[in-house]
C-alpha cells in the first residue's frame, strides 16, 4: 500500500495518514501536509505559502487588531466567521476549511514558539454567540495555563496606539531566515527584506510593551468569561 502510495496510483485516507505519521514518527506532519493537499485542493496559493512556512519556523509572534488569530480559533468561532464571509461554499466545503483551520495548531505547539498579541476588542467582541465565544476564550486560557502560548492583550484604555494597522505575524524559520506575512481582505503578503524585518520587528516589541503581561491577560479573560456565562 505505501508503494502504491508513494508512486501515486492510490489516494490516501486520513486513516492511512495517521497510521504512517505514527510509524514514521514524524509528528503529525504528514497529516498536516495531507490536510493541506487534500482537503484544503482550493485553498488559494499565498496561504498555502502560509501553512508552508508555519511548518518550517521555530517561532511565530503574532498580532491582530479585530480577531482571534486563525491558529487558536475554535471550530465553532471559525465556522461563524467562514459562513459569514463565505457564503457561496456548501457545508461541506465550509466543513474542510474549519477543519484545515484547526489542525494547524496541534502540530505547531511542540515546536516553535508561539506569541500572539491581540487588542481588547479580539476578546471583548461576541463572535456566533456568548457560549461560542465563552469556549473560544477558554480555549485560549487553556493554551496560555499549558505553556504552549503566549497571549498578550492590549487594554482599550491604551490611546497612544502603536498598532492600528492590518493583523501581521513575524516568523524565525529553522534556518534562522525570517519572513513578514501581512493579512488583508483579498489574502496575505509576504516581505523578507532585512529593513522589512527589523521595521515589524520594531512594532510587534512596541505592542508588546503597550500590552498587559501574559499573566495580567489571561486574568483580563477570565473576568470577561464570567460575563459570558
Amino acid at each position: 500500500m505505501v508503494g502504491h502510495l508513494e508512486r501515486a496510483t492510490r489516494a490516501p485516507i486520513k486513516a492511512h495518514v495517521r497510521k504512517l505519521d505514527e510509524m514514521f514518527a514524524t509528528d503529525g506532519e504528514l497529516l498536516q501536509q495531507w490536510l493541506d493537499v487534500v482537503e484544503g485542493k482550493d485553498v488559494l496559493p499565498w496561504f498555502k505559502d502560509a501553512l508552508e512556512s508555519e511548518l518550517r519556523s521555530r517561532k511565530i509572534c503574532e498580532y491582530h487588531p479585530i480577531l482571534i488569530p486563525g491558529l487558536l480559533q475554535t471550530p465553532e468561532y471559525t465556522r461563524v466567521l467562514v459562513t459569514a464571509r463565505q457564503v457561496r461554499k456548501t457545508q461541506e466545503e465550509i466543513e474542510e476549511v474549519v477543519e484545515l483551520r484547526v489542525n494547524r495548531l496541534p502540530n505547531l505547539t511542540q515546536r516553535p514558539l508561539l506569541w500572539f498579541v491581540v487588542d481588547q476588542i479580539v476578546v471583548d467582541r461576541i463572535v456566533g454567540d456568548e457560549e461560542i465565544m465563552y469556549k473560544q476564550l477558554h480555549h485560549i486560557v487553556k493554551l496560555a495555563k499549558d505553556d504552549k502560548i503566549r497571549f498578550q492583550v492590549i487594554p482599550g484604555e491604551v490611546r497612544r496606539h502603536c498598532g492600528l494597522c492590518g493583523p501581521f505575524r513575524l516568523m524565525t524559520m529553522n534556518d534562522n531566515r525570517k519572513i513578514v506575512r501581512m493579512e488583508h481582505t483579498l489574502g496575505g503578503t509576504a516581505f523578507d527584506k532585512d529593513g522589512e524585518i527589523e521595521e515589524m520587528a520594531e512594532l510587534f516589541g512596541a505592542l508588546q510593551a503597550e500590552a498587559l503581561s501574559p499573566i495580567r491577560s489571561v486574568e483580563l479573560i477570565q473576568d470577561i468569561m464570567k460575563g459570558l456565562k
